[in-house]
């Protein structure tokens, strides 16, 4: 590895911008390629940022011997293409959730990771939150007692509009969850983070506006939901509901969640994400903390990705996997697809959690 890493970005829209910047923060990185099909977009960036090159070509991009690692920003239909391509060229990998676009390709890539050595993130930068790290300091400590209930909830109104336009993430062909895989993905992640694996699911979805006009007019189906929840069980025998709406009027980023313990309890709200509410049993109430014995300092959503990449460029550094690798992003991807099953089949489905897949060798990774 050469003294600074050197990144590969493949999608300069919004969510590629964002990475540009929190990449752009660390003196160990060079910014060396730009990729979009849009060459206009992936100059204006390479520009803004100072990226070495602009390509358009994504093949051409990731196997370039001058990358080290592939920060992948595109739509979820093409994750698996590209991810598993800059794999079996060695590169360390940085992909936007979710993995794949379903369990199978998740699982897939999970085992090309493994078997390839290379250090992989799937970007669930709503964990590296001070405050939720906090959070799960207080639990492991055991102070709180025994898990016993996990309730979240993610909610926004930036599609509440029937007028707002078709996109790419309305169509199962690109996404196969709506509001599942736009925001539930992140309450998941911290479920998973701070409680553990999910054994069964029992949910229902729902769209809302069931037709949207593209940018030229046409009237298209949407085909995943617009709201979806669920009840859940956990590994350790707490309950558990979740749910999301991308049309919840007057919800901006609405996430929170609440956990009960034997001995106390946990709330937080994303809309005020410096703070966390601890209770303990014998206490008068709910004891609101703004900082850590690490003091930390007021975050925004920037910053997170910030300290994930942060996060990321230390394991690859330092040749450790990360604790968001592709067995993490399996799982939550694994919950997802039993969400949808059960609410098309209008029953409880059990989550997988052994992976494999065929030609390697009947291995098993739990």
């Amino acid at each position: 590895m050469k003294d600074k890493i050197r990144v590969c970005l493949i999608g300069a829209g919004f969510i590629g911008r964002k990475y540009a910047l929190a990449y752009k923060s660390h003196n160990s990185v060079k910014l060396q390629v730009v990729c979009d099909s849009n060459e206009n977009l992936a100059k204006e960036l390479a520009k803004e940022y100072g990226f070495e090159r602009v390509e358009t070509n994504w093949r051409k991009a990731i196997s370039a011997k001058d990358v080290d690692l592939v920060c992948v920003c595109v739509p979820n239909n093409i994750h698996y293409e590209i991810v598993s391509e800059a794999i079996k060229y060695g590169k360390h990998i940085s992909c936007e959730k979710p993995l794949g676009l379903n369990s199978d390709e998740s699982e897939k890539l999970l085992w090309l990771e493994k078997e390839k050595g290379i250090i992989a993130n799937c970007c669930y930068n709503i964990i590296r939150i001070p405050a939720i790290v906090y959070a799960k300091k207080i639990i492991d400590s055991g102070e709180l007692g025994e898990f016993v209930c996990f309730r979240g909830s993610y909610d926004n109104d930036r599609l509440v509009d029937p007028k707002s336009p078709f996109e790419w993430r309305m169509s199962k062909k690109n996404a196969s969850g709506g509001s599942l895989c736009d925001l539930a993905i992140n309450i998941l992640a911290v479920s998973q983070f701070l409680v553990g694996d999910i054994t069964s699911v029992c949910g229902m979805t729902n769209v809302i506006h069931k037709k949207r006009k593209d940018l030229k007019g046409n009237i298209i189906e949407v085909e995943n939901d617009d709201i979806a929840q669920f009840i859940c069980e956990y590994k350790n025998g707490a309950m558990g509901y979740i749910a999301s709406n991308r049309v919840a009027p007057g919800s901006k980023q609405d996430m929170k969640f609440e956990i009960h313990l034997t001995k106390g309890a946990i709330k937080f709200s994303l809309e005020c994400m410096n703070e966390i509410m601890i209770y303990k049993v014998g206490n008068n109430g709910y004891s609101i903390v703004i900082s850590d014995e690490n003091g930390w300092f007021c975050k925004g959503y920037e910053e997170l990705k910030i300290l994930d990449t942060q996060i990321l460029l230390n394991n690859i550094k330092n040749g450790v996997q990360s604790d968001t690798d592709f067995h993490f992003a399996t799982k939550i991807d694994c919950i997802i697809e039993s969400i949808l099953k059960s609410a098309n089949e209008k029953k409880w489905i059990n989550i997988k959690d052994e992976y494999s897949y065929e030609g390697k060798n009947n291995k098993i990774y739990k």
